[in-house]
């Protein structure tokens, strides 16, 4: 009896070093959780200087909010920490290749990130000033084909063009592009436009200016609420109508929305902040509903005019299509 009561305890200590041992083990995957919120319309302050988010040369204030949200990424998870996570509607377990794909370096993933947020600033601008009916031209991005880095193209084998969907029946075949040049029109021949490199702008009465550096954040997630702020720092009124308003979403320069990653997480990082409407992307919909507090307004939106319609109708009290 002895021996076996003293086999059967080092059986037991074994298994409990083994299965400790398997739980302190890393796993290949990172844990997303509710990150910071940031209010687009307000301002931070980097070594005593203020940095005022969105400006304009003539703007408008609001009383409410406007905030992106994010999520913070544990990099390094245990198994055990992996199924606690795993248990919890606060967080969410991801392969860490679909966030750090094999090959790249945490350097590259980073410029990555930086490049998706300038461009989601960029797209956000485009889309807000598309909303409000600026004229939109097509620039050349980069030298090709004869066309020169700063040409705007007004048209096309002679037929006028302002914007990138009416160039795609040129895009495969030689075109006489007319281009404005230093001031002046050229005629370029011989152009395959689906070989150059070119975007749509639009013309910037009001002199915005998005300044970020106070934020230490990345990712293309952050243009809805960058071109809600935006139209609301330019035009009269109030579109959060007092409100905190939350929301996350890619926008392109047409100001159509697209899906994110981490909407679950963000929205619980928008409860925080007491936001009490959040806009969420229509695919993202399905997955914003398991964690929506009672209290808040889960917002269904495509599209830039889609948001601004919602938040002009919850301001009047009527019906906006939810998640």
């Amino acid at each position: 009896m002895r021996r076996r009561g003293i086999t059967v305890l080092l059986g037991a200590v074994l298994v409990a070093l083994l299965t400790w041992q398997s739980l302190s083990m890393d796993v290949a995957y990172v844990v997303f959780s509710p990150g910071p919120t940031e209010d687009v319309l307000g301002s931070e302050e980097v070594e005593g200087v203020d940095h005022q988010i969105i400006s304009a040369e003539s703007e408008y204030d609001s009383v409410g909010e406007l905030r992106l949200t994010t999520v913070r990424v544990k990099q390094s998870v245990t198994l055990a920490q992996a199924l606690s996570a795993w248990l919890s509607d606060e967080y969410a377990i991801v392969p860490r290749d679909l966030v750090y794909p094999p090959g790249e370096s945490q350097e590259d993933i980073a410029e990555e990130q930086e490049a998706d947020w300038a461009e989601s600033q960029s797209n956000a601008e485009q889309a807000a000033l598309a909303y409000l009916g600026e004229p939109a031209s097509i620039a050349v991005v980069a030298d090709s084909g004869g066309l020169t880095a700063g040409d705007v193209i007004t048209a096309v084998d002679g037929t006028a063009v302002t914007s990138l969907a009416e160039l795609e029946d040129y895009a495969e075949s030689e075109t006489t592009v007319t281009v404005t040049r230093d001031g002046a029109p050229v005629d370029v021949p011989g152009v395959v436009l689906g070989q150059a490199e070119l975007e749509s702008t639009h013309a910037d009465p009001y002199g915005i200016e998005i300044d970020t550096e106070a934020l230490d954040i990345g990712g293309p997630s952050a243009g809805l609420i960058f071109a809600l702020g935006i139209v609301d720092r330019v035009t009269e009124g109030d579109l959060t109508d007092g409100r905190i308003v939350a929301g996350t979403g890619e926008i392109d320069p047409e100001g159509n929305v697209g899906g994110i990653g981490g909407i679950q997480q963000k929205i619980n990082g928008a409860a925080e902040a007491g936001a009490e409407v959040f806009l969420s992307p229509a695919v993202n919909c399905p997955d914003a509903v398991t964690v929506a507090p009672e209290d808040m307004t889960i917002v269904k939106v495509e599209t830039l005019e889609d948001a601004v319609s919602a938040l002009e109708s919850l301001a009047a009290g009527e019906e906006v299509t939810t998640c």
